[in-house]
Protein backbone atom coordinates (compact mmCIF):
# COMPACT_ATOMS: atom_id res chain seq x y z
CA UNK A 1 0.00 0.00 0.00
CA UNK A 2 1.41 3.36 -1.04
CA UNK A 3 0.36 6.44 0.90
CA UNK A 4 1.23 10.07 1.52
CA UNK A 5 1.25 12.16 4.66
CA UNK A 6 1.78 15.92 4.91
CA UNK A 7 5.13 17.24 6.13
CA UNK A 8 5.19 18.71 9.62
CA UNK A 9 7.39 21.56 8.37
CA UNK A 10 5.71 24.43 6.56
CA UNK A 11 7.15 25.46 3.21
CA UNK A 12 8.54 28.98 2.83
CA UNK A 13 9.29 30.20 -0.69
CA UNK A 14 10.49 33.60 0.56
CA UNK A 15 13.72 32.38 2.12
CA UNK A 16 16.80 34.45 1.31
CA UNK A 17 20.45 34.75 2.27
CA UNK A 18 21.46 36.07 5.66
CA UNK A 19 23.32 39.39 5.56
CA UNK A 20 26.29 39.92 7.87
CA UNK A 21 28.44 43.00 8.44
CA UNK A 22 31.75 42.30 10.16
CA UNK A 23 34.68 44.22 11.58
CA UNK A 24 37.95 42.64 12.65
CA UNK A 25 41.19 44.03 14.00
CA UNK A 26 44.24 42.02 14.99
CA UNK A 27 47.74 42.42 16.33
CA UNK A 28 50.71 40.10 15.89
CA UNK A 29 53.35 40.40 18.60
CA UNK A 30 56.74 39.08 19.65
CA UNK A 31 58.80 39.63 22.79
CA UNK A 32 62.24 38.66 24.14
CA UNK A 33 63.75 38.01 20.72
CA UNK A 34 60.55 36.19 19.71
CA UNK A 35 60.72 33.70 22.55
CA UNK A 36 57.10 34.75 23.11
CA UNK A 37 55.00 35.24 19.98
CA UNK A 38 51.33 35.29 19.14
CA UNK A 39 48.38 37.24 17.90
CA UNK A 40 45.16 38.66 19.25
CA UNK A 41 42.05 39.37 17.18
CA UNK A 42 38.93 41.30 18.12
CA UNK A 43 35.83 40.91 15.97
CA UNK A 44 32.28 42.16 15.90
CA UNK A 45 29.46 41.32 13.50
CA UNK A 46 25.78 42.05 12.97
CA UNK A 47 23.53 39.64 11.07
CA UNK A 48 20.16 40.58 9.51
CA UNK A 49 17.60 38.13 8.14
CA UNK A 50 18.87 35.35 10.36
CA UNK A 51 17.73 31.92 9.14
CA UNK A 52 15.98 30.23 12.06
CA UNK A 53 13.63 27.31 12.57
CA UNK A 54 10.53 28.79 14.14
CA UNK A 55 8.01 26.74 16.08
CA UNK A 56 4.39 27.14 15.02
CA UNK A 57 1.15 26.80 17.01
CA UNK A 58 -0.39 23.32 16.77
CA UNK A 59 -3.57 24.74 15.29
CA UNK A 60 -1.59 25.67 12.16
CA UNK A 61 -1.20 21.99 11.34
CA UNK A 62 2.58 22.34 11.14
CA UNK A 63 5.35 21.96 13.72
CA UNK A 64 7.79 24.57 12.43
CA UNK A 65 9.03 26.62 9.50
CA UNK A 66 12.38 28.04 8.42
CA UNK A 67 12.26 31.82 8.11
CA UNK A 68 14.52 34.85 7.75
CA UNK A 69 13.92 36.94 10.81
CA UNK A 70 15.51 39.23 13.32
CA UNK A 71 18.93 40.64 13.95
CA UNK A 72 21.77 39.26 16.05
CA UNK A 73 25.10 40.68 17.15
CA UNK A 74 28.36 38.87 17.90
CA UNK A 75 31.58 40.08 19.39
CA UNK A 76 34.58 38.18 20.58
CA UNK A 77 38.30 37.81 21.12
CA UNK A 78 40.66 35.15 19.81
CA UNK A 79 44.14 34.82 21.30
CA UNK A 80 47.11 32.64 20.38
CA UNK A 81 50.38 32.62 22.32
CA UNK A 82 53.48 30.47 21.70
CA UNK A 83 56.49 30.54 23.99
CA UNK A 84 59.92 28.92 24.14
CA UNK A 85 60.31 28.59 27.89
CA UNK A 86 63.58 26.64 28.13
CA UNK A 87 66.24 25.85 25.57
CA UNK A 88 69.33 24.65 27.45
CA UNK A 89 71.80 21.83 26.69
CA UNK A 90 69.49 20.04 24.29
CA UNK A 91 66.43 20.31 26.56
CA UNK A 92 63.53 22.40 25.29
CA UNK A 93 60.14 23.28 26.70
CA UNK A 94 57.61 24.98 24.43
CA UNK A 95 54.09 26.09 25.30
CA UNK A 96 51.15 26.90 23.04
CA UNK A 97 47.99 28.62 24.30
CA UNK A 98 44.77 29.27 22.39
CA UNK A 99 41.80 31.15 23.83
CA UNK A 100 38.48 32.18 22.32
CA UNK A 101 35.66 34.23 23.88
CA UNK A 102 32.37 35.01 22.15
CA UNK A 103 29.22 36.91 23.10
CA UNK A 104 26.08 36.49 21.02
CA UNK A 105 22.75 38.26 21.57
CA UNK A 106 19.44 38.79 19.81
CA UNK A 107 18.83 42.44 18.91
CA UNK A 108 15.41 42.05 17.30
CA UNK A 109 13.04 39.35 16.04
CA UNK A 110 9.94 40.74 14.37
CA UNK A 111 10.67 44.46 14.30
CA UNK A 112 8.92 45.17 17.61
CA UNK A 113 11.78 44.43 20.04
CA UNK A 114 9.59 41.80 21.75
CA UNK A 115 10.56 38.35 23.01
CA UNK A 116 9.24 35.14 21.44
CA UNK A 117 8.42 33.00 24.47
CA UNK A 118 7.18 30.05 22.43
CA UNK A 119 10.55 29.66 20.70
CA UNK A 120 12.58 30.65 23.79
CA UNK A 121 14.08 33.67 22.03
CA UNK A 122 14.67 36.72 24.20
CA UNK A 123 15.92 40.18 23.28
CA UNK A 124 19.40 40.73 24.70
CA UNK A 125 20.03 37.00 25.21
CA UNK A 126 21.89 34.42 23.06
CA UNK A 127 19.86 32.42 20.55
CA UNK A 128 20.21 29.23 22.59
CA UNK A 129 19.29 29.61 26.26
CA UNK A 130 18.20 27.47 29.19
CA UNK A 131 14.73 28.72 30.14
CA UNK A 132 13.31 26.69 33.00
CA UNK A 133 12.13 26.54 36.60
CA UNK A 134 14.43 26.81 39.61
CA UNK A 135 14.77 23.52 41.46
CA UNK A 136 15.07 23.97 45.23
CA UNK A 137 15.04 20.32 46.29
CA UNK A 138 12.87 17.21 46.43
CA UNK A 139 9.56 16.94 48.27
CA UNK A 140 9.99 14.75 51.37
CA UNK A 141 7.34 12.65 53.09
CA UNK A 142 7.21 14.80 56.24
CA UNK A 143 6.71 17.96 54.16
CA UNK A 144 3.74 16.41 52.35
CA UNK A 145 2.29 15.18 55.66
CA UNK A 146 2.52 18.70 57.11
CA UNK A 147 0.87 20.11 54.00
CA UNK A 148 3.80 22.36 53.07
CA UNK A 149 3.17 21.64 49.41
CA UNK A 150 -0.34 23.11 49.56
CA UNK A 151 1.16 26.62 49.67
CA UNK A 152 2.24 26.51 46.04
CA UNK A 153 2.31 22.96 44.61
CA UNK A 154 -0.78 21.04 45.80
CA UNK A 155 -0.26 18.16 43.32
CA UNK A 156 3.19 17.31 44.73
CA UNK A 157 3.94 13.86 46.14
CA UNK A 158 6.94 12.50 48.10
CA UNK A 159 9.92 12.21 45.75
CA UNK A 160 8.66 14.90 43.34
CA UNK A 161 10.85 17.75 42.12
CA UNK A 162 10.39 20.83 44.34
CA UNK A 163 10.32 24.03 42.29
CA UNK A 164 10.54 27.66 43.40
CA UNK A 165 7.51 29.94 43.22
CA UNK A 166 9.66 32.79 41.91
CA UNK A 167 6.85 35.30 41.33
CA UNK A 168 5.12 34.56 44.64
CA UNK A 169 1.65 33.99 43.18
CA UNK A 170 1.11 30.79 45.19
CA UNK A 171 1.38 28.34 42.28
CA UNK A 172 3.90 26.77 39.93
CA UNK A 173 3.28 27.83 36.33
CA UNK A 174 5.14 29.14 33.29
CA UNK A 175 5.56 32.54 34.93
CA UNK A 176 8.10 30.97 37.29
CA UNK A 177 10.49 30.07 34.48
CA UNK A 178 13.49 32.28 33.78
CA UNK A 179 16.67 32.40 31.68
CA UNK A 180 19.34 30.45 33.57
CA UNK A 181 22.18 30.45 31.09
CA UNK A 182 23.21 29.78 27.51
CA UNK A 183 23.75 26.56 25.58
CA UNK A 184 26.88 27.73 23.74
CA UNK A 185 30.19 28.16 25.58
CA UNK A 186 31.20 31.65 26.68
CA UNK A 187 34.84 30.75 26.19
CA UNK A 188 37.09 27.83 25.39
CA UNK A 189 40.79 27.22 25.30
CA UNK A 190 43.62 24.81 24.84
CA UNK A 191 47.08 24.48 26.38
CA UNK A 192 49.87 22.43 24.82
CA UNK A 193 53.23 21.78 26.49
CA UNK A 194 56.00 20.06 24.56
CA UNK A 195 59.17 18.83 26.25
CA UNK A 196 62.11 17.51 24.20
CA UNK A 197 65.46 16.04 25.16
CA UNK A 198 67.71 14.39 22.64
CA UNK A 199 65.42 11.89 20.88
CA UNK A 200 62.60 12.00 23.42
CA UNK A 201 59.51 14.21 23.06
CA UNK A 202 56.63 14.53 25.53
CA UNK A 203 53.50 16.37 24.37
CA UNK A 204 50.63 17.19 26.76
CA UNK A 205 47.42 18.78 25.46
CA UNK A 206 44.75 20.13 27.84
CA UNK A 207 41.51 21.69 26.61
CA UNK A 208 38.58 23.36 28.31
CA UNK A 209 35.08 24.59 27.48
CA UNK A 210 33.40 26.96 29.94
CA UNK A 211 30.30 29.02 30.65
CA UNK A 212 27.39 27.01 29.27
CA UNK A 213 24.63 24.62 30.32
CA UNK A 214 22.93 21.68 28.63
CA UNK A 215 19.71 19.79 29.23
CA UNK A 216 20.59 16.51 30.91
CA UNK A 217 18.16 13.92 29.58
CA UNK A 218 19.67 11.29 31.83
CA UNK A 219 18.11 13.11 34.80
CA UNK A 220 14.95 14.56 33.29
CA UNK A 221 13.41 11.22 32.28
CA UNK A 222 13.02 8.00 34.25
CA UNK A 223 14.03 5.78 31.32
CA UNK A 224 14.40 5.86 27.58
CA UNK A 225 11.46 5.82 25.18
CA UNK A 226 10.85 2.10 25.78
CA UNK A 227 11.92 2.08 29.44
CA UNK A 228 14.94 -0.08 28.63
CA UNK A 229 17.91 2.07 29.64
CA UNK A 230 19.61 1.38 32.97
CA UNK A 231 20.40 4.61 34.76
CA UNK A 232 23.80 5.33 36.21
CA UNK A 233 24.17 4.41 39.89
CA UNK A 234 25.74 7.77 40.73
CA UNK A 235 22.33 9.45 40.46
CA UNK A 236 20.93 7.86 43.62
CA UNK A 237 17.23 8.44 43.05
CA UNK A 238 14.93 9.37 45.92
CA UNK A 239 13.26 6.56 47.85
CA UNK A 240 11.60 6.44 51.26
CA UNK A 241 14.91 5.10 52.61
CA UNK A 242 17.22 7.23 50.47
CA UNK A 243 15.81 10.72 51.02
CA UNK A 244 17.80 12.46 48.34
CA UNK A 245 17.24 16.18 48.09
CA UNK A 246 18.89 16.33 44.67
CA UNK A 247 17.40 13.55 42.52
CA UNK A 248 13.71 12.72 42.22
CA UNK A 249 12.10 9.33 42.53
CA UNK A 250 11.96 6.95 39.57
CA UNK A 251 8.20 7.40 39.27
CA UNK A 252 7.36 8.84 35.86
CA UNK A 253 4.97 11.26 37.60
CA UNK A 254 7.64 12.72 39.89
CA UNK A 255 8.41 15.49 37.40
CA UNK A 256 4.89 16.80 36.89
CA UNK A 257 5.87 20.28 35.70
CA UNK A 258 8.46 19.10 33.19
CA UNK A 259 11.59 20.44 34.87
CA UNK A 260 14.44 19.96 32.38
CA UNK A 261 17.40 19.29 34.69
CA UNK A 262 19.86 21.63 33.00
CA UNK A 263 23.40 21.23 34.27
CA UNK A 264 26.67 23.06 33.96
CA UNK A 265 28.43 21.39 31.01
CA UNK A 266 31.79 23.12 31.52
CA UNK A 267 34.81 20.87 31.72
CA UNK A 268 38.59 20.56 31.73
CA UNK A 269 40.08 17.57 29.94
CA UNK A 270 43.49 16.01 29.41
CA UNK A 271 42.89 15.46 25.73
CA UNK A 272 46.17 13.86 24.72
CA UNK A 273 49.52 12.82 26.16
CA UNK A 274 52.10 11.45 23.73
CA UNK A 275 55.61 10.25 24.49
CA UNK A 276 57.82 9.49 21.49
CA UNK A 277 61.41 8.56 20.78
CA UNK A 278 63.15 9.15 17.48
CA UNK A 279 66.14 6.90 16.94
CA UNK A 280 69.41 8.55 15.84
CA UNK A 281 69.90 8.77 12.09
CA UNK A 282 73.38 7.25 12.26
CA UNK A 283 71.86 4.08 13.72
CA UNK A 284 69.08 3.89 11.17
CA UNK A 285 71.29 4.51 8.12
CA UNK A 286 73.14 1.29 8.89
CA UNK A 287 69.96 -0.75 8.35
CA UNK A 288 68.62 1.25 5.40
CA UNK A 289 65.99 3.24 7.27
CA UNK A 290 65.72 7.03 6.95
CA UNK A 291 63.71 7.59 10.11
CA UNK A 292 62.24 5.50 12.92
CA UNK A 293 60.01 6.87 15.66
CA UNK A 294 58.33 4.86 18.42
CA UNK A 295 55.50 6.41 20.42
CA UNK A 296 52.81 5.76 23.02
CA UNK A 297 49.75 7.98 23.32
CA UNK A 298 46.79 8.30 25.67
CA UNK A 299 43.69 10.20 24.59
CA UNK A 300 40.73 11.56 26.61
CA UNK A 301 42.46 10.41 29.76
CA UNK A 302 40.82 12.52 32.48
CA UNK A 303 37.85 14.91 32.52
CA UNK A 304 36.98 17.29 35.35
CA UNK A 305 33.34 18.40 35.25
CA UNK A 306 30.16 18.84 37.30
CA UNK A 307 28.17 17.09 34.58
CA UNK A 308 26.31 13.90 35.54
CA UNK A 309 26.47 11.10 33.00
CA UNK A 310 28.60 10.00 30.10
CA UNK A 311 30.21 13.14 28.79
CA UNK A 312 29.66 16.93 29.05
CA UNK A 313 30.07 17.13 25.27
CA UNK A 314 27.03 14.90 24.79
CA UNK A 315 25.11 16.20 21.81
CA UNK A 316 21.80 17.67 22.94
CA UNK A 317 18.98 18.69 20.66
CA UNK A 318 18.02 22.34 21.40
CA UNK A 319 14.44 21.23 21.95
CA UNK A 320 15.50 18.94 24.79
CA UNK A 321 15.86 15.47 23.26
CA UNK A 322 19.06 13.54 22.63
CA UNK A 323 20.26 11.58 19.62
CA UNK A 324 20.33 8.25 21.46
CA UNK A 325 21.09 6.20 18.38
CA UNK A 326 24.41 7.94 17.66
CA UNK A 327 25.21 9.76 20.87
CA UNK A 328 28.25 8.10 22.40
CA UNK A 329 30.84 9.66 24.70
CA UNK A 330 34.48 10.10 23.81
CA UNK A 331 36.34 6.89 24.59
CA UNK A 332 39.58 6.71 26.54
CA UNK A 333 42.18 5.12 24.30
CA UNK A 334 45.84 4.08 24.43
CA UNK A 335 47.85 3.84 21.24
CA UNK A 336 51.27 2.26 20.64
CA UNK A 337 52.89 2.82 17.31
CA UNK A 338 55.93 2.97 15.04
CA UNK A 339 56.55 5.46 12.23
CA UNK A 340 59.09 4.12 9.73
CA UNK A 341 60.46 5.99 6.71
CA UNK A 342 62.48 4.01 4.17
Amino acid sequence: VVGLIPSTRMDNKNLSWETTKTFNIGIDFGFLNNRITGNIDFYTSTTDGLLLRRRLPNLSGYADVYANMGKTANRGIELTVNSRNIDVNGFTWNTGLVFSWNHNEIKDLYGDKQDDLGNRWFIGQPIGVIYDYEKVGIWQEDEIERGDHLKWDPVAEPGDVKLADRNGDGQINDDDRYVQGQTTPKWNGGLTNTFSYKGFTLNIFLNTVQGHKQWNRLLSIAGDEMGRRNQTTEIGYWTAENRSNEFRSLSKSSNKHGYGYAQDASFWRIKDITLSYTFPEKWMSKIGIDNLMMYVSGRNLVTWTKWTGWDPETRQDPRGSSEWESNYPFTRSYVFGLNVTF
